[in-house]
Parts: structure tokens; C-alpha cells; sequence
């Protein structure tokens, strides 16, 4: 409680630097303020068309994961430090081509416009910069930039976006805010500036980056995706027809016009040609054991017949001839040529067998065999069997030649067969390839138009308006808070030098920190603060010090005196000045009294006052009844405890002013040691104390006036306390005392 109320007379001690310090301060935040202008709002609302849209890819079903995803995105890309890049850049080229610095063109102020032009003219690449300014083109002048921007500290361009420029910094254009309206296809974007053209410019070329940067952004990965697919499609596609291309000219090399209905045709000529074989084979073989046998039943002059020249050139004729009509026969392809001839060689072959069997006939000698059998049909049953046997001899050599050729056509079509499956399954392979690839293409293609209609859909509901009004401005707010703030600041202050401090100032503080009680509190002699009210302060605290001093001279000690011992921790201490003032007050009071001092009245480096048991071993007392006595300071000299307890009080004389210091401390322990138990009273003396400290002891001190007596009862809590009334009375009281002194 004590602290408490330490604190509380601290802060009312220091009320007119609390008071001042928060008005001075109060002042300077007003008049750096005095310019401070609202900003100037400007909104707009686009249209995504995200949720509600029409989606190519997508079923009627809404995912609202996506649609979130997608509108974080909008909001990421318009926000994106790329985007406001391109803002800071359209925004400075726009201010520079159309401001004006004389009057507001197309809502550019000639402010903003001096502004820019003069924060580039005094920069070293002023000129420079002010060449790549095309005032015919916008879009030109960003190009420039763009091109003359360079990431170094010392690129104008560059620093214009990364420094703390009020209009075209990342700092300054980051302060865009867009957001969601609940969960519809709107944003909200808006933008405060100090500049109104600045403020309706920014977001007016942000819509448009915006879209430009969204559009960018998605078409370039779909562009860069149909790109790929019509690349591969290409290639593809000419692998593709090169290798169909290889397969036909491979057809054409093998002359092969239908692999399966060609290989179907040779098998079932092949199949049939084995029959013919073996019908030619069974005709052969049975001609020629008829030969035989028809040869053993002829007689010589039948066998001289076959040896005839004529009969065996007719006979190897026939056989010709029989050979050509079975090789004719055999093909199947014939034409009309073929079967004219054919036709030819069967009558000549009639006409053989006759001239034949004319010449079989004439050779015959007798017309039977000695068993009895006809020469005549022998001869002529082994003409026919010749000729049967030559037909099917020849018949029998054409089937086999024939069987040799599908022989051959096998061997030529079975790896033909496997390279045309091989480039097929190629071909196949490739095409589809290339369909998928088609496919990709396809879906690439759909997925570009989708997002052409999605971009379609980004439209400004809201066109960005030119603000005529500014918004109010927080200064108040920000005069309030700063009062408040230094304010508690100042108090902060002060609690924490109170809290901190070892200076004594005052007897509650004195009795907190050294943990002994204050007897009294003198006011300084020399101090002029108070004016000629200070003699009266120093008087009426003196009398209130020696009025408690007399409680203690209960008991006379050894030399019939009553003694009061005065000493200090350390030089400067004013315990002269206190035995001057205790002494001549009791001295008006009709007390004899007598103050002595050390280095006056005694000598502290005697042996008298070093081994002295009480007063009178150094000093030899003169009838008086009280006896004050300064004693060196404890820092110095020590202090016999026998004249310690051969006193009626000891009193530590201190100044108020001064801190409280470990040497202090420990001086003091030592003292109370050499004290022990004794009954003799140990109190502490404030020298050089305020008129606060002081009126703890003698109350309210002059003048009374109605702001003093407010100011007293205060700092004392004694808030309910009825001051008013009491004024006339105080005031008379303080002339009676200065008319008795």
C-alpha cells in the first residue's frame, strides 16, 4: 500500500511533466500532421464466370474444390508481383505521355504529374529515360522500359518498383485488394492513393494487365501443349506414309497384288497339281507294264516294225506331239492362239496313228500268234499304249515341273508373307499413334477454346470510377493515440524510476529502501525556489524535528545531560547545519543547550576521543541540559559504541537528494551492530528535502491557497477531505506564527 501511494505522490510530484510533456508531444504529432490528407477510393468488380460458367470439359456437376482453386488463383495472379510490375510500368509511361502539369488531363492530376516528372528529371538517367518516352504510343513506351530495365540498384526503372515510391512501388501497388464477394463469380478489387488520378489509373490498367497476364499465362501452356501435338502429328504422319509408301513399292518389287488370295490360289493349284501328279504317275506306270507285256506277245517281224526308221520317226513325232497337246492341256491360261495350235497338233496326231497302223499292217506277216492272238491288235493295242504312255510320260514331266514352280512360288511367298506382316504391324503401330496423338490434339484444341471462353467470361462488371471526394482522414485517431500513448508512456516512466531509484527524497521512500524510520525533513537553506518562504519552511521543520527530538530525552545520562548524537554516512552531510538549528531552537524555547562539532569542539584523532567511554572523556560538559553532539562522518572515523549507548537518540543526518549506496548500507549494519540491543533509538535525518517531504512531518506548509490545499490533500489521498472552509483559519494561523517570530 505504501508503494502505491509512493507511486501516486510521485506522479502528482511530476504532474506538470506529465502534463506539459504530454501537451508538447500532442502538439508536434498535430502540426507534422497538419498536411495529412484522406486517400481517395476507387473500386471495381470483375466477372469470372468460374462457377456459374459454361465449361466445355466439364459435366453439368459443379466441383467446388476447383472453383475455389481457380478463384485463389485469379486473385494470386492479380496480386502477383509480375502483374503489378507491368501495372508500375503502364502507370509511369501513361503519367509521363498524357499529364499535364498545368491542368488534369484524362484524370491524371498536374500533381502526380510534376511529381513523376521531376522525381525523374533529378535523377542521374533523367534524360535518358526521358528519350524512350513515345507520347504516340503506351504501348511503345512500356516496351522501352521493359527492355531498359535491369536488376541492379542503380537501374532507375528497377528501383522505381523495388524502392518506396508513393505510387509505382511493390510496396505501394501491393496494397490492392481483392477479394471474394461470398461465393459468387465477383471480385472486389479496390485501391486507396493520395492522388485520385493515381488511385482511378492504378486500377484501371490492373484490369487490364490482369487479363492479359491471366490469358498469358493459360494459353501459354496450351499453346506450348498444341504446338508438341502438331509437331508429333507431323512427323508421324510422315513416318506414316512413308511407310505405307514402302509397302507398296515392296508389293510392286514382289508383284504381289493380294498376299491371302494369292497364297489361297497357290495352295489350291497345288493341291489339284498333286492329283494330276498322281493320276499321271498311275497312267505312266500302267502304259508302261502294257508296253511290256504287249511286247512280249509280238514276233520278229512285229519287233522289226518298231525298229523301222520311219515307223520310230513317226512314233517319236507322235510322242512330240502328244507331249505338246498334254503340256497344252495342262495350262490353264491358254488363248486362242494356244488352242488354234493345239487344235492343229491333235489332227496331226490322228493322222500319225493312221499312217501308223498303215505301216503296222503292211509288216504283219501272219495274222495270228502262235497262242492264237491277233497280230493285228497286238500291233495296234501297243501303238495306242505307246502313245498313251508318251501322253502320260509327257503329262507325268509337265505335272512335275509344275510341282517344282509351286515349289519355288512357296519359297518366294513365305518371306514375303512376314516382311508384309512386319510393315503392316508398322503401319499399324504408327496409325495408332497417330490417332492418339489426334486425339491429344483434339482435346488440346478443346481445352484452348474453353479457355478462350473462360477468358471470354472475365468481363469488368464495374468499371473503375474517378473519386471526387477524399475519405476522411484517422488524424484524429492518431492525436488521440499519440496523447494517450506518451502519456502512459511519461507515467511508465516515472513508476519505473520510482520503482528503480535509491534516491531517499522522502520518508516513505527513505524507510523503503534503507528499511529505517525518518524522524524529520529539513528544506535546504540555500535553495530560492521557495522565495521568501523558505525561512518559514526551514523554521517550522526544525520545530516539528526538535519536537520529536524532545520525546526521546526521557532520561539523563552519565555526565547529567541529555545527549543527542548527530553523524553521517559521508562529508556534506549538513549534521552542522541540523545541531545549529536543533540547538538554537531549543535555545528560544528557554532550554540550555549546547551543540558541539567535530574538528571544533574536540579532536577526533585524539586518544581522549578514541578510547572515550562517554562525552565527558573528551569533552567537559558546562551545566547544560541538553547536550547535541556531530560526530565525524562513519565513512571516516568510527564511532565508540559507548557513546553510542551513552546517548538519548542517534541521529543519521542525510541528504534527501542523495542515493541511497551500498557503502551507505553497509555503514548503517555496522552502526546497528555496535547498537545491538540497546533501547536507544536510531532515527534518520532528510537535509536538503523538498517542501513535499517536509509538510509529511509539519502538514500543509504556505501559502494557503485553494490550489496549495487542493494539491496537499491530494498528494496525501485525502480526497473527501472538506478543504474550503479551512482556508481563513490556515491562513490566520501562518500570520500569528510569523508575528511571534
Amino acid at each position: 500500500m505504501n508503494l502505491i501511494i509512493s507511486i501516486i505522490r510521485t506522479l502528482f510530484r511530476h504532474r506538470w511533466l506529465i502534463l506539459i510533456g504530454t501537451t508538447l508531444f500532442t502538439l508536434l504529432v498535430i502540426y507534422y500532421t497538419r498536411h495529412m490528407r484522406g486517400g481517395y477510393d476507387v473500386k471495381a468488380t470483375l466477372y469470372t464466370g468460374v462457377a456459374s460458367g459454361y465449361n466445355l470439359e466439364s459435366d453439368k456437376r459443379t466441383d467446388w474444390a476447383t472453383v475455389q482453386n481457380s478463384m485463389d488463383n485469379l486473385i494470386s495472379i492479380m496480386q502477383a508481383e509480375s502483374t503489378l510490375k507491368r501495372v508500375s510500368l503502364r502507370l509511369f509511361a501513361r503519367i509521363l505521355i498524357k499529364g499535364n502539369p498545368e491542368k488534369e488531363n484524362d484524370g491524371i492530376t498536374p500533381a502526380s504529374y510534376n511529381y513523376t516528372y521531376n522525381h525523374l528529371k533529378n535523377s542521374p538517367p533523367g534524360d535518358e529515360i526521358l528519350k524512350l518516352i513515345d507520347k504516340s504510343s503506351e504501348d511503345k513506351t512500356v516496351a522501352n522500359l521493359e527492355a531498359y530495365m535491369r536488376p541492379h540498384k542503380d537501374n532507375y526503372i528497377y528501383g522505381l518498383f523495388y524502392y518506396s515510391h508513393p505510387y509505382y512501388s511493390y510496396g505501394a501497388l501491393k496494397n490492392v485488394k481483392v477479394q471474394r464477394r461470398l461465393t459468387s463469380d465477383l471480385l472486389d478489387i479496390s485501391y486507396t492513393s493520395g492522388d485520385p488520378g493515381i488511385a482511378y489509373n492504378t486500377v484501371s490498367i490492373l484490369m487490364h494487365e490482369f487479363v492479359e497476364e491471366y490469358r498469358r499465362i493459360r494459353y501459354g501452356e496450351t499453346d506450348k501443349v498444341i504446338k508438341y501435338f502438331e509437331e508429333e502429328l507431323k512427323r508421324i504422319g510422315k513416318q506414316l506414309r512413308a511407310e505405307e509408301e514402302d509397302l507398296t513399292k515392296y508389293n510392286v518389287q514382289k508383284r504381289i497384288i493380294n498376299y491371302l488370295d494369292e497364297t489361297k490360289e497357290i495352295a489350291a493349284i497345288s493341291k489339284e497339281f498333286e492329283l494330276r501328279e498322281q493320276d499321271a504317275l498311275f497312267a505312266f506306270n500302267s502304259t508302261a507294264s502294257m508296253l511290256k507285256e504287249l511286247e512280249k506277245h509280238m514276233d520278229n517281224n512285229a519287233r522289226q516294225v518298231l525298229k523301222n526308221m520311219e515307223f520310230v520317226d513317226k512314233l517319236r513325232e507322235a510322242s512330240n506331239i502328244t507331249g505338246k497337246i498334254s503340256e497344252a492341256e495342262a495350262m490353264t491360261d491358254s488363248n486362242k492362239k494356244d488352242l488354234h495350235s493345239l487344235e492343229g497338233d491333235k489332227k496331226r496326231l490322228n493322222e500319225l496313228k493312221q499312217e501308223l497302223n498303215a505301216l503296222t499292217t503292211s509288216y504283219v506277216g501272219h495274222k495270228y500268234t502262235k497262242e492264237g492272238a491277233s497280230r493285228t491288235n497286238i500291233i495296234d493295242q501297243w501303238l495306242e499304249q505307246t502313245l498313251l504312255y508318251e501322253k502320260a510320260k509327257a503329262e507325268l514331266k509337265i505335272v512335275q515341273s509344275a510341282r517344282r514352280d509351286l515349289n519355288n512360288r512357296y519359297v518366294f511367298f513365305a518371306p514375303v508373307g512376314t516382311t508384309i506382316k512386319q510393315k503392316e504391324r508398322s503401319i499399324n503401330f504408327t496409325e495408332r499413334s497417330y490417332l492418339t496423338v489426334l486425339q491429344s490434339y483434339n482435346e488440346a484444341l478443346l481445352r484452348k477454346k474453353n479457355l478462350e471462353m473462360t477468358s471470354a467470361t472475365l468481363k469488368v462488371l464495374n468499371e473503375p470510377t474517378y473519386p471526387i471526394g477524399a475519405n476522411s482522414t484517422n488524424r484524429k485517431q492518431i492525436v488521440i493515440a499519440a496523447c494517450i500513448a506518451i502519456f502512459v508512456i511519461i507515467i511508465a516512466l516515472l513508476v519505473l524510476v520510482e520503482l528503480l531509484d535509491r534516491t531517499l527524497r522522502d520518508a516513505s521512500r527513505t524507510l523503503r529502501v534503507t528499511g529505517y524510520r525518518v524522524i524529520g525533513a529539513v528544506p535546504s537553506l540555500s535553495t530560492a525556489r521557495y522565495g521568501g518562504l523558505t525561512r518559514t519552511y526551514i523554521q517550522l521543520s526544525v520545530r516539528e524535528l526538535t519536537n520529536s527530538l524532545l520525546r526521546f530525552l526521557s532520561k539523563r545520562k552519565s555526565p547529567g545531560v541529555f545527549i543527542i548524537n548527530l553523524f553521517g554516512t559521508s562529508e556534506d552531510s549538513g549534521e552542522d547545519i541540523i545541531g545549529t538549528l536543533i540547538c538554537g531552537f531549543m535555545q528560544s524555547r528557554k532550554l540550555n543547550t549546547k551543540f558541539i562539532c567535530y574538528n571544533k569542539d574536540f579532536d577526533i584523532a585524539s586518544t581522549q576521543y578514541l578510547l572515550a567511554r562517554n562525552v565527558t572523556d573528551f569533552y567537559t560538559p558546562q551545566g547544560e541540559d541538553v547536550l547535541i553532539v556531530a560526530y565525524p562522518p562513519l565513512s571516516k572515523s568510527s564511532i565508540s559504541s559507548a557513546l553510542l549507548h551513552d546517548a538519548n537518540a542517534n541521529i543519521l543526518v542525510t541528504p534527501a537528494n542523495r542515493g541511497w549506496k551500498t557503502i551507505d548500507k553497509q555503514l548503517c549494519e555496522q552502526l546497528m551492530l555496535q547498537l545491538g540491543k540497546s533501547n536507544v533509538p536510531f532515527r534518520i535525518c532528510l537535509t536538503n528535502a523538498s517542501r513535499e517531504a517536509a509538510e509529511d512531518f509539519t502538514g500543509q506548509l504556505p501559502p494557503y491557497t485553494l490550489l496549495r490545499r487542493f494539491s496537499y490533500h491530494f498528494s496525501q489521498l485525502s480526497l473527501t477531505e472538506k478543504i474550503i472552509f479551512n482556508l481563513r483559519r490556515k491562513a490566520k494561523e501562518a500570520e500569528d506564527e510569523d508575528d511571534d517570530e
